[in-house]
């Protein structure tokens, strides 16, 4: 029994040393980024910017890890053939070390999206660190860097303000999507090959964009917008996507959540608005003659949020005519994204996609030529709507003005 005592006491004992974590880190010796800019440098490199957040100004008071004055984030730049060895080369100009487990952002230069961008995202993939829930989106017309460096108004970190924008964007205005890097990993080993990533655009006084005055004032004179979506096609920026065009890809991926469309009533354009509250997006699939068809069925709901005519609802087929109306606009939409795709022999409605997960074996037959496959592809679109109701009033004042 002695014996057995001892034993556990030198085990005890010799345990000692191995408690704690051997390789933790103290926050102040982190420089935390929480998002990432990478665009195409001379000489087939890459320019990556770390936009990195000042804890002191995010968080008044904490200044563990921060500073208490300056700006919210801090932006740091390097150049490399690879990304880690741009993040290797900016740690002589960062005094901390670069820690990426909170990155929230990451923005491709449209240079490189055009140029291609396969390549870049394998650091990602590989590293421990990182996380692939990361969003991903393009510099529209610019660099990624200077949207990285652009601060923003309501949210002092720009990583957040940016992906609060998307989100909101997507959600209630339905021309975009939310990408996340892991989207954009499983896309491009697919053999479609074709993915759709939402832009950000800098507007206004570009100079200003990344001065601290910028957010200081009631109209800031540079601001980050969410714009279009592009294209990508082989890992490469195709086309931007804008409106209408955008809007009809989103019905026919089954994308829609929310927006907002108007029609025309009373022989004046555009003078009712109808918030979209569902949208839900069918496609059949038919093989007849060796000929590949789809056929789009498109449900929505809705209700009435506006009148600019004195539209009486309450009238026997007054919501029927409205709900006509709705219909062929959603329809025209959708179909002018389909004839867009299929003149561009670029499927970024997803319906190789689809096709390789429900017919496997007439995929097989098809996607060593796709493209003019799904080009050639007869489709065809029916909508159904239904307004659900007409906020507070069935019979708009306007009708009493009008008499």
């Amino acid at each position: 029994m002695r014996n057995r005592l001892v034993y556990m006491l030198i085990l005890m004992v010799a345990a000692l040393p191995m408690t704690g974590c051997w390789n933790s880190r103290e926050p102040k010796q982190l420089a935390i980024v929480m998002a990432l800019g990478i665009d195409k440098a001379p000489g087939n490199k890459y320019k990556v910017s770390f936009q990195i957040a000042n804890s002191g100004q995010v968080a008044p008071g904490i200044v563990a890890g921060g500073s208490t004055y300056g700006a919210p984030v801090m932006v740091y730049s390097g150049t490399g053939s690879s990304i880690y060895e741009a993040i290797r080369k900016t740690s002589r100009s960062v005094p901390r070390q670069l820690f990426f487990a909170h990155i929230r952002l990451v923005v491709i230069g449209e240079s490189l999206a055009k140029s291609g961008m396969q390549e870049i995202f394998d650091f990602f993939d590989r590293s421990r660190e990182t996380r692939l829930t990361a969003m991903v989106l393009i510099a529209r017309g610019g660099d990624a860097e200077q949207a990285v460096r652009t601060l923003t108004p309501l949210e002092k970190l720009p990583a957040n303000a940016v992906m609060g924008k998307m989100m909101h964007s997507s959600r209630l205005w339905s021309e975009n999507f939310t990408v996340y890097i892991d989207d954009v990993i499983n896309m491009m080993v697919s053999e479609e090959n074709v993915l759709l990533i939402s832009g950000v655009k800098l507007a206004g006084d570009k100079g200003m964009s990344a001065k601290k005055e910028n957010v200081e004032q009631t109209n800031p004179a540079a601001i980050l917008n969410i714009s279009g979506m592009a294209v990508m096609q082989e890992g490469k920026l195709k086309k931007w996507l804008d409106g209408r065009l955008a809007r009809g890809v989103i019905w026919a991926r089954n994308k829609m959540e929310s927006s907002v469309m108007t029609i025309d009533a009373m022989g004046k354009p555009k003078s009712v608005s109808i918030e979209v509250s569902r949208g839900k997006t069918k496609v059949k699939t038919q093989f007849a003659n060796g000929q590949l068809r789809f056929h789009f069925h498109i449900d929505a709901e809705g209700f009435i949020t506006e009148l600019q005519v004195p539209f009486d609802m309450t009238k026997p087929g007054g919501i029927d005519s409205m709900e006509k109306e709705w219909a062929e606009t959603i329809r025209d939409e959708a179909e002018a994204a389909i004839k867009q795709a299929q003149s561009e022999k670029c499927d970024m409605l997803g319906l190789g996609q689809m096709l390789r997960r429900e017919h496997p074996k007439q995929w097989n037959k098809r996607k060593d030529d796709w493209n003019n496959v799904f080009a050639d592809s007869e489709i065809t679109v029916t909508v159904h709507t239904e307004i659900r109701h007409q906020g507070l009033r069935n019979k708009s004042y306007l009708s009493n003005i009008s008499k």
